[in-house]
C-alpha cells in the first residue's frame, strides 16, 4: 500500500539512500539543506534539482526498486532518458519495474505487443500505431493527485476497517523509511512494538501493531514484494485475510 504524502516519500527516499550507502555524505547534505520538500513539486530550485540529478544518477547503475538484485542488460532494454530538473519528471520516478529476473519487464513488453496476444485480450482495438509499454513516456506528471492520503486512512481506521501496511526492505522507491515517517504522522498508539515474524525458521521481516493499523516489513523484498519473496507475500496475505497475527516464533 503506497498511500503516502509526497513530502514523506521524498525525504524517506533520500534518507534511505544515504543510510544504505547509495549516495555520498556530500550529496545527502546538499539535498537535505537545499531542497524543500514541503514546496510544490515544480517549485524546487535549480540548485536542488542539480543535487537530485546526482542522486538519481546512482539509480542508472543499480536498481532503485531492489537495491541488491542485478540490473537488466538485454539488448531490448529501454534507453533511459536523462533526468529532468523536476522531482516529478526525473527519470527515476518513472522507471519500469523489474523482478528477480531483472529483464522480466522486457519479456512482458515483447509478449503483450504480439498481435495475436493483443487480439486475444481485445487490446488495441483502435490500432494505436505505437507499442504498449509499462509506463508511458508521454505522461510524466499529473496535477490532480492528492497531496496526502492520510485523511482517508484516518477515516478507515475510525470506521474500524482492518489495515495492514507492508514494505519490502530493499525497495528504494517507496522505502521502509518513507513508510515509517508517514505512519509517525498518524500519531497512533503502539499496541505491540517492533517484533520479528517468521517464515518457517527464518525471519520473514518485522512488524509493529498500532491502534487501528499494522505495519509489516518483508526482509529481502524489493518494490514488488510477491515477485521477490512470493512465499512471504502469500503468508502475509493469508494471515491478513484470516485476521491472524504473523507468527512471532519460528514455525
Amino acid at each position: 500500500m503506497h498511500y503516502w504524502t509526497t513530502k514523506q516519500i521524498k525525504k524517506g527516499m533520500i534518507d534511505y539512500a544515504w543510510d544504505h550507502a547509495v549516495i555520498s555524505d556530500g550529496v545527502y547534505h546538499n539535498i537535505t539543506t537545499i531542497c524543500d520538500f514541503s514546496l510544490p513539486i515544480l517549485n524546487q530550485t535549480n540548485e536542488c534539482n542539480v543535487e537530485l540529478n546526482k542522486y538519481f544518477a546512482v539509480y542508472k547503475i543499480i536498481d532503485m526498486y531492489s537495491l541488491y538484485t542485478p540490473r537488466c542488460f538485454s539488448n531490448t532494454s529501454s534507453t533511459r532518458k536523462e533526468a529532468l530538473q523536476s522531482f516529478s519528471k526525473i527519470d527515476g520516478w518513472h522507471r519500469k519495474s523489474a523482478g528477480y529476473d531483472p529483464c522480466a519487464s522486457d519479456y512482458t513488453e515483447a509478449y503483450l505487443n504480439r498481435p495475436e496476444v493483443q487480439k486475444a485480450l481485445h487490446a488495441n482495438a483502435t490500432k494505436i500505431p505505437y507499442p504498449w509499454t509499462h509506463c508511458s513516456d508521454n505522461i510524466t506528471f499529473w496535477n490532480d493527485s492528492p497531496q496526502s492520503m492520510l485523511p482517508v486512512i484516518k477515516k478507515l481506521i475510525a470506521g474500524g476497517i482492518r489495515i495492514w501496511v507492508y514494505s519490502g526492505d530493499t525497495d528504494g522507491r517507496i522505502p521502509v523509511t518513507s513508510t515509517r515517517y508517514t505512519l509517525r504522522k498518524l500519531g497512533l498508539g503502539i499496541v505491540e512494538d517492533w517484533t520479528p515474524w517468521y517464515t518457517s525458521k527464518q525471519v520473514g521481516g518485522w512488524t509493529i501493531a498500532y491502534d487501528g493499523l499494522t505495519f509489516v516489513t518483508i526482509r529481502g523484498a524489493g518494490h514488488q514484494v510477491p515477485t521477490f519473496t512470493p512465499k512471504q507475500a502469500l503468508q502475509l496475505v493469508r494471515h491478513f485475510l484470516a485476521n491472524k497475527k504473523l507468527p512471532s516464533q519460528p514455525i
